[in-house]
């Protein structure tokens, strides 16, 4: 069946592009860019209304224009639409070329908005050193879209930042907080989504050469190119970038370099019918300890401060020539978008993504350099004790769909129907050597794992695939003046099979084979009401569910989990302001989360201890969110904002259910969720000149502690990031950026050993903790042509 679907979509995506190709008539996009300080390609312009916001059918430039009608609101770094109905921050294009980093990627990009957690911990903009977290809600919990396309792991709708779309290739982003509308497709609108556009190809040719040069020998070459309005093709425009990056990075040894190529066209078949597509590769190779990192133990840090990562001596277990990852991603679609009369439109986009990541780690990087390895991660005899227990790891996925949606305009409301069908086919694999001989380490025998019929060094081998379906209603309808009512339904079928007949996976579980269907209804009702032309308040019902990870099945005890899909039911109502040089909104929620899973850790037969999800239960969602901008009258150009959120997750009392795989707790705050979140700073932009200071807070966490389920507290983290450009002779421009002006140097993250009730426990030699990136200054010089 699979295949039957990949033929069917290839099928359809060769008739559309030869449709394309074969029927350029008369119709072109219009519309200048708005002046701007730094010079760009195109991409200081709303992304065109071809390039769709999310799966609601709604466009980028909806989104944008009608937020930004005010020129408070225009400058604001995030903000509201009078017409949301859930709290979102919209970050523009504007912003995103001034002040987040030339070397960043999707998650620099909307660091800045309220709720938002996570930063990086390694400067130099290579590796992935991120894990953007939203109201407490973690990577794999949440959509992150790229022009209406939902794309993650297959292992579990995880996202690697650096690994797909470098800052260039971003054009604008919206940040929902909230499952949206039945409309929004994807795996997991669980806990809202975070929504990426390509840039704007502008109308007029144009060619943009930026180079950035900074701290840790930081270097980052972007080729822009704009073909403009190409007469001669009827309209056809076309946009490439290309995107060459290196960096030595501020932790010890970890350096890499990364290569980004894109391509987008938007062509007008006739009057009624556009095409567009885009096409981006990329590839990376960095130095990186899988095993246990990012990070450092304790006699690390003593021993070698805080930039400690690998080294470059061949005899030690830290050594780069033993710990590096070399990826490849490719991330491509059609959109045809056909406008059959005022009433109704129908849009269809086939695509594909693909993911490959090639891993060679030692087994175990903690401990001082040239240390005898840990013997509690050498589980079988090497060839000598001294020698370098290691694993090649490989995890390669294809993702394909295709995403059809149909909208009718009534005089009373708009209708909107349409569905995502989406299948996936993956290999992973993790393979143990002795990296000091190169040849296998046989660590699963059949004494310990009587499963097995031969002794193996494969902890991993395993194919996976899933096939999805979702279908939806949405219908506004405005049944008085300003009044919209949008009531909505959804269905979801997802179906997952996993065949790991080699797999050993650990001790005492074995192979493992079969398939799992998960199906539900999803309902979904939202208001949105304008009291005057300035003011509007809004609410909204909805509910979501999100599939237990792949990942949940590799730790020994799975069969007495009994993971279920996680459930969440969401109510939240805010008001938006916007009127002249002000704007301003505010929400709350309540969500209500059931089956919940979270990370833990459990007992290994060998008396050690396994990273697992395990089942918290019941988990209330609650908090305050709110962001203003005014434009001050003078100086002129010059505006202050802030943002915040008040944040709470609290797992309910429950007693242990061994059959439902549920370990009894108290009532108890939940790990990972920060409990604020606060920004502000100012924005100058005149003339020639542009200028911002930023400041970001983020406030304490805790994480698990262990076995028993205490919880250790983190501290709060912060940031001041600074920026000062000037543009002359309107196609050249210098820029400085900063960022962690002050140099901070806080713990961001801790991965305890065990059953941990503190930070820095001296026995807890193993406990892993990671820390913010130091100071890096930039400075990037651009021409336009």
């Amino acid at each position: 069946m699979r295949t039957n679907l990949r033929r069917r979509l290839l099928s359809a995506a060769v008739a559309l592009s030869v449709c394309t190709l074969a029927r350029a008539a008369a119709a072109a996009e219009t519309g200048a860019a708005p002046s701007i300080a730094i010079p760009t390609a195109g991409g200081d312009q709303p992304p065109s209304s071809t390039t769709s916001a999310g799966a609601e059918g709604a466009t980028v430039e909806t989104v944008i224009v009608t937020a930004e009608r005010q020129i408070g609101a225009k400058a604001a770094p995030t903000k509201a639409s009078l017409d949301q109905t859930q709290p979102e921050s919209i970050i523009s294009h504007e912003f995103i070329e001034a002040v987040t980093p030339d070397v960043g990627n999707i998650s620099t990009v909307v660091f800045i908005a309220p709720s938002i957690s996570g930063i990086s911990g390694n400067a130099g903009g290579i590796g992935n050193y991120f894990s953007t977290t939203m109201r407490g809600f973690p990577d794999g919990f949440y959509n992150v879209t790229y022009d209406g396309i939902a794309f993650g792991d297959t292992n579990n709708p995880t996202h690697h930042p650096n690994d797909y779309f470098p800052v260039s290739e971003i054009g604008a982003a919206v940040v929902d907080r909230g499952p949206g509308a039945a409309g929004d497709l994807g795996q997991a609108n669980y806990g809202g989504a975070i929504h990426y556009f390509s840039p704007t190809i502008s109308d007029t040719p144009s060619a943009l050469q930026k180079f950035t040069y900074g701290s840790f020998n930081t270097f980052d070459s972007v080729t822009t190119l704009q073909s403009g309005d190409i007469r001669q093709l009827d309209g056809a425009k076309f946009w490439a970038d290309f995107d060459e990056r290196s960096s030595d990075t501020e932790l010890s040894d970890s350096g890499g370099y990364a290569l980004n190529q894109a391509i987008k066209f938007v062509l007008p078949v006739n009057s009624k019918l556009t095409v567009s597509g885009y096409f981006t590769h990329a590839w990376s190779r960095y130095n990186f300890p899988d095993s246990d990192g990012p990070g450092e133990d304790l006699p690390q840090i003593q021993a070698y401060g805080k930039n400690f990562q690998l080294d470059n001596i061949p005899t030690d277990e830290h050594y780069v020539g033993f710990n590096y990852e070399r990826k490849q991603t490719f991330f491509t679609y059609l959109d045809a978008k056909y406008q059959i009369n005022e009433q109704l439109s129908i849009e269809d986009q086939p695509y594909y993504y693909s993911y490959s990541n090639k891993t060679n780690a030692a087994a175990d990087t903690t401990g001082l350099i040239n240390q005898v390895p840990n013997t509690s991660k050498v589980k079988a005899p090497l060839t000598s004790t001294t020698d370098i227990l290691g694993y090649l790891k490989r995890n390669d996925y294809h993702v394909y769909g295709d995403i059809a949606r149909v909208a009718y305009q009534f005089p009373f409301g708009q209708l909107r129907v349409g569905a995502l069908v989406e299948g996936s086919d993956t290999y992973r694999q993790k393979a143990y050597y002795d990296f000091t001989t190169g040849q296998p380490d046989l660590e699963y025998t059949v004494a310990k794992n009587p499963a097995l019929t031969a002794p193996t060094n494969y902890k991993t081998r395993e194919d996976s695939n899933w096939h999805q379906e979702q279908v939806f209603i949405d219908f506004d309808w405005k049944p008085l003046p300003g009044l919209t009512v949008s009531p909505g339904f959804k269905y979801v079928n997802f179906t997952r099979t996993i065949s790991a007949l080699d797999d050993a996976v650990a001790v005492g579980v074995g192979p493992i084979e079969g398939t799992n269907t998960y199906t539900s209804p999803l309902y979904f009702l939202t208001t949105n009401y304008k009291v005057t032309s300035y003011i509007s308040v809004y609410g909204q019902y909805a509910t979501s569910f999100l599939i237990p990870q792949l990942s949940e099945l590799d730790v020994p005890g799975v069969t007495l989990q009994h993971l279920q899909p996680e459930t969440t039911t969401n109510y939240q109502t805010g008001v938006v302001y916007s009127r002249g040089a002000v704007t301003w909104d505010a929400d709350l929620y309540l969500i209500d989360a059931r089956n919940t899973n979270v990370a833990c850790q459990i007992p290994d037969p060998q008396g050690g201890f396994e990273a697992a999800s395990c089942n918290a239960g019941r988990v209330h969602y609650s908090g305050f969110e709110g962001q203003g901008a005014w434009l001050l009258p003078i100086p002129a150009g010059l505006t202050v904002f802030v943002n915040g959120s008040i944040n709470n997750a609290r797992q309910l009392a429950q007693p242990a259910n061994v059959a439902a795989g549920i370990a009894g707790n108290p009532a108890q705050p939940l790990a990972t969720v920060p409990d604020f979140t606060a920004a502000g700073g100012l924005l100058y932009r005149h003339g020639p000149w542009q200028a911002s200071i930023t400041y970001k807070e983020v406030g304490n966490q805790y994480v698990a502690g262990g076995l028993g389920g205490a919880q250790i507290k983190l501290p709060t983290y912060n940031t001041i990031n600074g920026d000062i450009a000037y543009t002359f002779l309107q196609r050249y421009a210098i820029k400085l950026q900063v960022f962690n002006l002050l140099d901070k140097r806080a713990l961001i993250n801790y991965v305890p050993e065990g059953n941990e009730t503190t930070l820095y426990n001296p026995k807890a030699t193993t406990s892993f903790y990671t820390f913010q990136s130091g100071r890096e200054i930039d400075g990037t010089i651009s021409v336009k042509f």
